[in-house]
C-alpha cells in the first residue's frame, strides 16, 4: 500500500476521529480508506450521468457576514428551483434543489464543494 499524508486542523481530526470510532473503525486508515471508496464511488456514479436531471444538495459551512456560496449560487440560478438556509451552532446549513443538464449540475456542486470553508457537501442524484 502507498501511505500518503494528508493536514487537516486537530479539530477536524477529533471530530474523524470520533465518527470513526461510532461507526466500528478500528484504525483511523480503516476509516479513511472508506470515506475515499466512497468520495470515488460517488464520483463516478454522478460523472456516468447524461443528459438532464436533478440533484438534492446540502452543505454546511462557517458563519460569515458574506461567503462565496451566495455568489456561487447566484451564479448557477437559474438551475435551482429552492434552496433552505438555516443555521445550526456556529454553521449556516444549505438545502439545494438544482434540476439542469448534468454537466452543469456538476460543475454547481463542484464549485460549492471545493470552498475552503464548507465543511459538509453531499450531492445526491
Amino acid at each position: 500500500m502507498v501511505v500518503i499524508s494528508v493536514s487537516i486542523s486537530a479539530k477536524e481530526l477529533r471530530e474523524f476521529d470520533e465518527v470513526a470510532k461510532k461507526l466500528g473503525f478500528t484504525s483511523r486508515s480503516d476509516a479513511v480508506r472508506s470515506a475515499l471508496h466512497k468520495f470515488v464511488s460517488l464520483s463516478k456514479l454522478v460523472e456516468g450521468s447524461e443528459g438532464e436531471g436533478f440533484y438534492l444538495v446540502s452543505l454546511a459551512y462557517e458563519k460569515k457576514k458574506k461567503h462565496q456560496v451566495a455568489d456561487i449560487m447566484h451564479k448557477h440560478s437559474e438551475m435551482i428551483k429552492s434552496s433552505l438556509h438555516s443555521h445550526f451552532n456556529d454553521r449556516c446549513v444549505e438545502q439545494i434543489i438544482a434540476i439542469g443538464e448534468y454537466s452543469k449540475l456538476r460543475s454547481f456542486t463542484e464549485e460549492l464543494s471545493s470552498l475552503k470553508d464548507v465543511r459538509y457537501s453531499i450531492s445526491i442524484v
